[in-house]
């Protein structure tokens, strides 16, 4: 039923235009086109809305009930969008490599089990002795610190850690677990 009177008001207006264009009586042709388009949008626009009727209770259940349905898609699309979006980034995560990161962790382990943290001297590249890679985010590295002893002598001592990452943002120990401290004399 509505479909009838959206066409009945393209003829209205169609029809406006038309007789505007044709009675163009001292105006010329651009000029009365252009208000007969104003003029007859504006006439079918207001007849549409006198005459068309409310809609009925089963119309605007119908309604209701399609605006839930379209919306719940889309909430389930955007999920469906979110779960992949998070499982691409967790499989991006896993393939990370954070060997840099484990050895800047490391060397804050180091520092906590020396008798003079403050005395601590690391290398440059933190891992001189090189870096192994494991798999599911597990590193050991290699690496040396120059430190006050407890008689206040500065000696070289090598060490080995063996580190894993667990979650959580890359410059924080808790997202860090260490498997293995070890110095080598």
């Amino acid at each position: 039923m509505q479909g009838f009177f959206v066409v009945l008001s393209f003829l209205i207006w169609g029809g406006i235009w038309f007789w505007f264009v044709k009675k163009r009586i001292g105006r010329g042709l651009f000029l009365s086109n252009v208000l007969g388009a104003i003029v007859g949008l504006v006439a079918a626009t207001m007849l549409l809305g006198a005459i068309t009727p409310a809609p009925t209770e089963e119309e605007k259940v119908a309604q209701e009930t399609a605006r839930r349905d379209k919306d719940a898609a889309r909430a389930k699309a955007q999920a469906i969008a979110d779960a992949e979006s998070a499982a691409k980034k967790a499989e991006e995560d896993k393939l990370k490599d954070r060997s840099t990161m484990a050895a800047i962790i490391c060397t804050n382990y180091v520092e906590r089990a020396l008798k003079s943290p403050k005395s601590a001297d690391f290398p440059f590249g933190n891992a001189e002795g090189g870096t192994q890679r494991f798999a599911d985010q597990r590193y050991k590295i290699r690496s040396y610190v120059d430190a006050k002893n407890a008689f206040g002598a500065e000696i070289r001592t090598w060490y080995v850690c063996d580190i894993q990452y667990k979650s959580g943002e890359d410059f924080d120990m808790r997202s860090w677990s260490v498997k293995q401290l070890k110095f080598e004399q």
